[in-house]
C-alpha cells in the first residue's frame, strides 16, 4: 500500500512495466488475473534463474581469488628459492676465479722456476 492508501501492483509484461491501484486489479476479471498471475511468475522464475547463474559466477570468482593467491603465495616461495640459487651461483664464481687466479699463479711460478733452471 502506498501513503495515500492505494495498493499497487506492478507486473513486467515483454519487458514492459504494468503498474494498477487497488482499485484497477478488483476490476480485472480471472482471465486477465490469470494473465498477470503467469506473468509474475515467469518473472518469478526469470529472477530465480539469474540468481542462481550470479551464485555460480560469484563462487568461480571467489574460487579465482583463491587460485590466485596460491600463486601469489607459490611466486613468493619460488622467488625466495631463486634469490638463494642465484645466491649460491654467485658463491660458485667467485670462488672458480679465485682457485683460478691461484692455478693461474702456481703455474707462472713453476713455469719461471723451469725457465730459470732452463737458464743454468
Amino acid at each position: 500500500m502506498t501513503e495515500d492508501g492505494f495498493f499497487l501492483f506492478a507486473a513486467l509484461a515483454n519487458e514492459e512495466v504494468i503498474v494498477l491501484t487497488e482499485k484497477e486489479l478488483k476490476k480485472l476479471n480471472r482471465l486477465q488475473l490469470l494473465e498477470l498471475l503467469i506473468i509474475q511468475t515467469e518473472e518469478n522464475e526469470k529472477l530465480k534463474k539469474q540468481l542462481e547463474e550470479l551464485k555460480i559466477k560469484r563462487a568461480e570468482e571467489a574460487m579465482k581469488i583463491s587460485r590466485l593467491g596460491s600463486v601469489a603465495e607459490a611466486s613468493v616461495q619460488i622467488s625466495g628459492v631463486l634469490t638463494a640459487a642465484q645466491a649460491c651461483a654467485d658463491l660458485y664464481l667467485e670462488t672458480a676465479k679465485i682457485r683460478a687466479e691461484a692455478i693461474v699463479a702456481e703455474a707462472e711460478k713453476k713455469a719461471d722456476k723451469i725457465s730459470r733452471g732452463a737458464k743454468k
